[in-house]
């Protein structure tokens, strides 16, 4: 089966900022040697090099692509690790929606907690906790009808049991945290899109269609 891979966004465009960054340094320590003062112009295009080179070298080093679904299942690629679902790990994937919002996130229903968490980087896990910190709060406060039990849900359980296995520390969160998630949005797991609903929407389509044509292929 050939992977499909859907490019990165972030990653587009580092080379060219980070080059016209660099120059535009140069450029200013020359005219510094010329100049009898600082002055508060110098500084703020001193500032600007120094985030437009930051967020340069940052765009380089984000994966050229985000997302790659083969005969293995559907990866999700980020600078600091990666997750893996396997098509029989998942039901389906969509647009996730928050009550009448729809999140610039593309969800995935996860059936088979076990065979995903077993293989999630711990390190990995704690970075999407923090990413998607902004994600779990819009929907903790929503389930909360008064608005005051927020607290109370971020509290989770130190053992998550699956049924299957018993899981402790940053699994165990993760996994309550999917939970959570999964009660107020259908889905367990996101990926964050910077694309516009024409776009998700045929390649959700697309995942979906493929992961029941493999495993209809698998079962006959």
């Amino acid at each position: 089966m050939e992977a499909f891979k859907v490019k990165s966004i972030e990653s587009q465009g580092g080379a060219k900022l980070l080059l016209f960054s660099v120059l535009a340094l140069i450029l200013l320590l020359l005219t510094l040697q010329w100049s009898q003062q600082f002055s508060l112009w110098h500084a703020l295009v001193l500032i600007a090099c120094g985030l437009g080179i930051f967020a340069g070298w940052a765009k380089l080093a984000a994966p050229e692509y985000f997302l790659q679904y083969d005969e293995l299942g559907v990866c999700y690629q980020h600078q600091h690790g990666r997750w893996l679902l396997r098509w029989n790990d998942f039901l389906y994937c969509g647009i996730a929606q928050l009550g009448e919002q729809k999140l610039a996130y593309i969800g995935f229903k996860v059936t088979d907690y076990d065979s995903f968490l077993q293989r999630l980087p711990l390190r990995f896990a704690v970075r999407l906790m923090t990413e998607q910190r902004e994600l779990f709060l819009s929907v903790v406060k929503r389930s909360c009808a008064n608005g005051r039990c927020a607290t109370d849900l971020m509290l989770t359980d130190a053992l998550y049991d699956s049924g299957k296995a018993q899981y402790n520390g940053v699994r165990a969160a993760f996994a309550h945290r999917m939970r959570q998630l999964s009660a107020e949005t259908g889905f367990d797991v996101f990926i964050p899109v910077n694309m516009d609903e024409s776009e998700i929407q045929p390649l959700c389509q697309q995942i979906n269609q493929l992961r029941l044509q493999l495993i209809q292929n698998t079962v006959t």
